[in-house]
């Protein structure tokens, strides 16, 4: 073994400076783009849509998948002679060709690898940021939009980071975006459970909503006086008693005022 070794290491030691060099060229990394410049540069085709196929049957009850997790589907086909990365970064929007379709937030970057006149296909987490317009399916397409507000590129990094690829972090989403109470999530599985799941992503990520912003309403002093109906009642009766106890007082004097006369 040692013997290899050695004559591994003098063979090295005699491959001229080029060849080394052309060996390291060969290895390194691809270049990584983001998908933008990719997209404007020509570099490729694509194709983004919705990844559920109404066709076949899915046991989660919810449809989980559909409108997050990994909920987008994303076909290239290159136009280069040489493999490249290609970055579609966390917080980006995707815009949907059909309006009543929701917008999607990407909620986990993700490097796609784009081979020399290839084709490839996969899938990537997002999330809607729409709560009452439509879940996105396999016919639903999409373009690559900017980057969301602060607030929400911010939320969708701490989903990243604690991985919330699932209800929580929808729920999460909609309590920025839509506004959202315990009772509209209701209906999307939501308990007092999870809202308290919920409400830790959101403080986590120092966002302020509906969901996670009950201030203890402020209590105005009464002024007025309340009485209770039964002292009212017991203090008129005490009244109507003394009142009859001084009439038949003064009633009895007065008979004896005039019989002593």
């Amino acid at each position: 073994m040692r013997k290899l070794i050695l004559v591994a290491l003098i063979y090295a030691t005699q491959l001229p400076n080029n060849a080394l060099a052309l060996d390291t060229t060969q290895h390194k990394l691809p270049s990584v783009i983001p998908i933008k410049t990719a997209i404007e540069s020509n570099m490729m085709q694509m194709r983004i849509s919705g990844s559920y196929d109404p066709r076949f049957y899915h046991e989660i009850a919810d449809k989980e998948g559909v409108h997050f997790g990994k909920c987008m589907d994303v076909i290239f086909k290159s136009k280069l002679d040489s493999t490249v990365l290609i970055k579609l970064e966390c917080g980006t929007l995707l815009i949907p060709d059909d309006t009543s379709v929701q917008k999607m937030l990407v909620t986990k970057a993700v490097v796609f690898p784009l081979y020399p006149k290839g084709a490839y296909r996969t899938r990537f987490y997002a999330m809607c940021s729409q709560l009452h317009n439509h879940a996105p399916f396999i016919l639903n397409t999409f373009k690559i939009g900017g980057f969301a507000d602060t607030n929400l590129v911010k939320l969708a990094h701490c989903i990243e980071k604690t991985y919330n690829q699932n209800m929580l972090g929808q729920h999460a989403v909609w309590a920025y975006t839509d506004k959202v109470t315990f009772e509209d999530l209701k209906p999307y599985r939501a308990d007092s459970n999870s809202i308290a799941q919920t409400i830790a992503i959101l403080d986590s990520a120092h966002i302020l909503t509906p969901l996670n912003n009950n201030p203890v309403p402020e209590i105005i002093p009464d002024c007025t006086i309340s009485l209770n109906s039964y002292l009212v009642y017991g203090g008129l009766g005490l009244i109507a008693a003394l009142t009859m106890t001084a009439l038949v007082l003064a009633f009895g004097k007065k008979r004896r005022d005039k019989l002593i006369a």
